[in-house]
Order: C-alpha cells, then structure tokens, then sequence
C-alpha cells in the first residue's frame, strides 16, 4: 500500500516542481500570466499556456538558493514585509528573467501581495506593449457577485479572443469542465475518507491532488484523473481494514489553518506525524468545498467559474471574505475530521488572516479547543527553522495534554 501512495507522491511532483520562468503548463497556443489563480479550465480549453506569477514565486523559495533569491527580491525595493513568494516573482521579473508572455490577466485578489505583483506587471515597462486585461473581484460571495466575476471572465475570453483572433470553441471547454467536475468530485470523495479514524492515507496527498490539477504541467488532464482514481480506491481499502497510515502510530489530529508553504510539510509536518503521532488532517488547499462547474448552459458555466473564484478557491475562500466564515470553516472543520487542536501558523506575510488571530483564539478558547499560534513563515525557513516550530508545536501538545 506504502509503495502506490509513494508512486502516487512522486507522479505528482514531477508534474508540479522544477522551477520554469517561462508557462508552467506548455501549449503549442500562444502565453498568458496573471499574477493568481486565472480559472485554469479557460486557457487550457482555449489551447493557452499560462502562468501564475506568484505561483512561480512561490516555487523559487523551494530551490537551494531560496535565501539568495528572497534577498534579492528585497533589494528591489518592495516593502520589507510582504510574502517572500512574491519577492522571488518580484525579482525574477525586475531581473528580466521570464519569458515573455503574449498578454497578461490580472485581478484584484484577497492578498495585498498578490496586488502589488499585478501592479508590478501592469507597470513593468519593457512590457508596456503587451495586451493586457484586467478584473476586479467583489469582496462579496452572493448569487450575483459570482454573476458578476462571470461576466468578467467571459470578457476577459473575449479578450483573448480579440489578442489571438480565434474563437473560444466553447464544446471543447465544456469537455474540460466535465474532466474537472470529475477530478473535484473525487478531491471531496477523498477529502470525506479522511474523515476516518486512524486516517487512512497521507493527508497531504489531497494538497498534492488538488495542485496536480490546478497547478502542474499536466493541468486537468485524463492523466490527473487516473492518479485520483487511484487514490480514492486505495483509501477506500484502507477505511474498510481500518488501518492508518504506514509506521504512524495517530495520536494527535490537527488542523493547520494556512498554507503549507514551501518548507513546513516536508519537515516540521512530518516529523510532527512520524515522531509523536499528531498528523494534520487538514490545511489550506486541501480543504475542499467545491460545487460542480454547472454546465446547462454558456452563462451557467461562467457563473460557476465565478463562484469558484470567489468563494471556492482555498485562498480566496479563506482570507477575501468574512471572519465569521473563516471561523465557522475551523469549527466544521474539526468538528468533521476530529480535530483535537488547531495551529495558526500566521505567516508574516498574511495580515488579512493573522487580523483575526485574536477572535479565533478566543474563539477556540470558549469551545474548548487547544490553539497555538506559531508566527512562521512559511516560505522562509530562517525566520522559524523546523526544528524551532517542531518544539514549540511538542510543548503545545504536551502542556494541552495531548502527549
């Protein structure tokens, strides 16, 4: 069992890492860049290569000289406290290391970071004569908010339509939408497996499953498909034997509400899991509440992808909108995977989530539940090495009697 989850692993890291500073999924059509998530169905349907600037960031801070490249996205000049996963993408950009794209889609995102790289972008001048289109994304989550990003969607097609002078053949995104509604569906089938006690698989394969599919080179293919397929049907065995995952012996369920970052589940995460048995059930991306893309008609479709947007997409769902939902997402969330503790890692980067720090503490406080915030960051290692978040998260453990 160890051995096809280890396959499993491996068939989605070789798709997602290897830094490119060209497109992160290569198309024969021409090259787009946003500087976030651009609904991924849209341009793989449209026969595009796109990359998302920050994703690219993000990436470099998991090279060998990720030091290197942070520090030098701070001598470029951007303000010392923003998301070091944006500096990288800062200074591979000032630095005229990426490649060209044919135009540039951007929008207004849930991440002060995430702006300022659309504004770098729109503003880099040797750049100026590109095309370019720009959204603006509602800080609402209502049926007609997500008719509104549709509609902005559906002209940012007709954009690209206009650079390329092709048409959208929209039978063909609806195929891609069909591939994609099956690809969620079984992120979910395998998100309600880990509900189980012991946890059955390697939670951290549904973070892997769902960049597989929106962030890989192998973007929402058959391929992805199959690797989900598989994963699904081998959890499901492992519930019906009721067994754990290989060499854990489960002590502890936690969440860790955040992204993982490029260091934290390699190292800290899983020495947490192999020496003291507390796994993390749950994390930022892997927490799933997608709804099928609605495919009855044009609109319909766009609709969808708004929805997605703007209320759907891990990041966006978690820090765009109320504290009272991302504070009711940490009690579903450990009310449904038996959480005993939750961990804010408040990376110094994410001011919209750490304003609310002092409600969930609270929050968690009067429910019960233990709650450590650690102040990482989770693309920098030097700012709170592993071995420093790993000890602090043993004595939290132990001093909530959970070890």
């Amino acid at each position: 069992m160890i051995n096809i989850y280890s396959q499993l692993m491996s068939a989605a890291n070789k798709s997602l890492f290897g830094l490119t500073l060209g497109p992160q999924n290569e198309s024969d059509g021409p090259f787009i860049m946003g500087n976030g998530d651009f609904f991924i169905e849209i341009p793989v349907a449209f026969g595009c290569s796109f990359s998302d600037l920050t994703l690219t960031g993000a990436m470099g801070t998991g090279l060998p000289n990720a030091a290197e490249l942070i520090d030098k996205g701070t001598e470029v000049g951007v303000e010392s406290r923003l998301c070091n996963a944006i500096k990288v993408a800062t200074y591979y950009l000032e630095a005229g290391l990426l490649k060209t794209p044919d135009m540039i889609i951007t929008t207004n995102s849930c991440c002060d970071a995430m702006d300022t790289l659309g504004n770098l972008l729109n503003g880099y001048k040797p750049w100026a004569h590109i095309p370019r289109f720009n959204m603006h994304a509602p800080h609402s989550y209502d049926d007609a908010s997500y008719e509104y990003m549709g509609k902005q969607l559906r002209q940012a097609v007709k954009f690209m339509e206009d650079v390329t002078g092709r048409k959208m053949d929209m039978d063909r995104l609806r195929e891609v939408c069909i591939e994609s509604n099956k690809q969620c569906q079984l992120l979910l089938e395998f998100q309600e497996l880990k509900k189980a006690k012991p946890c059955p698989a390697e939670p951290d394969l549904a973070r892997e499953g769902a960049e597989f599919k929106n962030w890989s080179k192998d973007r929402i293919s058959p391929q992805v498909t199959e690797w989900l397929e598989i994963l699904v049907k081998e959890t499901e065995k492992q519930v019906k034997e009721k067994k754990g995952i290989e060499g854990v012996d489960e002590k502890i369920r936690f969440l860790w509400q955040d992204l993982a970052g490029s260091w934290a589940s390699g190292t800290v995460l899983a020495r947490l899991q192999k020496e003291l048995g507390a796994v993390c059930v749950m994390d930022y991306v892997s927490f799933g509440t997608w709804t099928p893309v609605d495919l009855s008609s044009e609109e319909a479709m766009f609709t969808s992808f708004g929805k997605r947007f703007l209320l759907e997409d891990p990041m966006n769902r978690q820090a765009l909108h109320t504290t009272d939902l991302f504070c009711n997402d940490i009690l579903q969330i450990v009310k449904d995977f038996s959480c005993d503790a939750v961990i804010l890692p408040a990376h110094i980067a994410h001011r919209d989530t750490n304003s609310r720090i002092k409600v969930v503490r609270d929050m968690c406080h009067e429910k019960g539940i233990p709650c450590l915030v650690l102040g990482i960051d989770i693309w920098d290692k030097r700012y709170m090495t592993p071995d420093v978040a790993f000890d602090r998260m043993k004595t939290f453990f132990e001093i909530s009697g959970l070890l």
